[in-house]
């Protein structure tokens, strides 16, 4: 009987698993999610509220009675009581390259999810919300490059969240196209 290799660094890969997704932001960790569960997202969810008590069964069901059944794709529910913002834009994860400026510094990055308000842009670059910045990307579907005005609208450890300024209806429609492919 033989035992399975198990390299040196085994007991260590756990740990910093860990850390790499306690860094990333919810939206990240819900993508990486939906990949492990290889699109069997249902039958893990269903498991989910089995196991809940039945005051959180409860609750979550007049969280989701509340909600029209058409905006329920695109929004996340949260079982907070504090938290009462729901996401309302669909965002599309992507790998999109992007100069940005603040300050008159110039850097480069990747765009890791779009939507029609906004980006997330990974950088370990340190930033303050409020901070304006000049981004500059390609859309695979548009031949022209966005050049944007935006605002940091929230700082995490793999990057920034930057609200777009004065974006026209042209340019929304175009991202919207993309977003939805």
């Amino acid at each position: 009987m033989s035992t399975p290799e198990i390299g040196p660094d085994k007991y260590g890969v756990i740990p910093r698993l860990f850390k790499q997704i306690n860094g990333l932001p919810t939206e990240q960790q819900l993508m990486l999610l939906r990949q492990l569960l290889k699109g069997n997202v249902k039958k893990h969810l269903l498991k989910m509220i089995i196991d809940m008590t039945d005051t959180q069964q409860l609750k979550l069901l007049e969280k989701l009675e509340k909600i029209p059944v058409e905006e329920m794709p695109v929004k996340t529910v949260s079982l907070d009581d504090e938290e009462t913002s729901m996401r309302g834009h669909l965002r599309k994860p992507c790998l999109i390259r992007v100069k940005y400026s603040i300050n008159d510094q110039s850097h480069d990055g990747y765009i890791l999810d779009i939507s029609t308000v906004g980006v997330f842009i990974e950088t370990n670059e340190s930033f303050s919300v409020g901070q304006e910045m000049k981004i500059t990307f390609l859309l695979p579907n548009h031949q022209q490059a966005f050049k944007l005005n935006g605002m940091v609208v929230w700082v995490g450890h793999q990057g920034v969240g930057v609200k777009f300024q004065n974006l026209s209806p042209y340019q929304e429609d175009i991202i919207k196209t993309f977003i939805e492919k």
